[in-house]
């Protein structure tokens, strides 16, 4: 089975670490962005983004990935 991989930060997916992701996966930065929307990330010391990762599976599933996952609370 195929998953994605665990978060570099204690909160999430770095903003760096979505875009190697994505890369792999074929996904442009674009089409992840509109699917990711608007929500609340964190922020960490160094200032790097940190997204969720309920929100980064939902994304995926919005794009119809497999590695996508519906989370009903977005």
């Amino acid at each position: 089975m195929v998953k994605l991989p665990k978060p570099k930060h204690k909160y999430g997916y770095p903003e760096s670490q979505v875009k190697e992701i994505i890369k792999k996966l074929g996904i442009s930065e674009a089409k992840f962005n509109k699917a990711f929307g608007i929500n609340t990330c964190s922020v960490s010391k160094t200032g790097e983004i940190i997204m969720y990762p309920c929100d980064v599976e939902r994304a995926l599933y919005n794009l119809g990935h497999e590695l996508g996952r519906y989370h009903p609370w977005d």
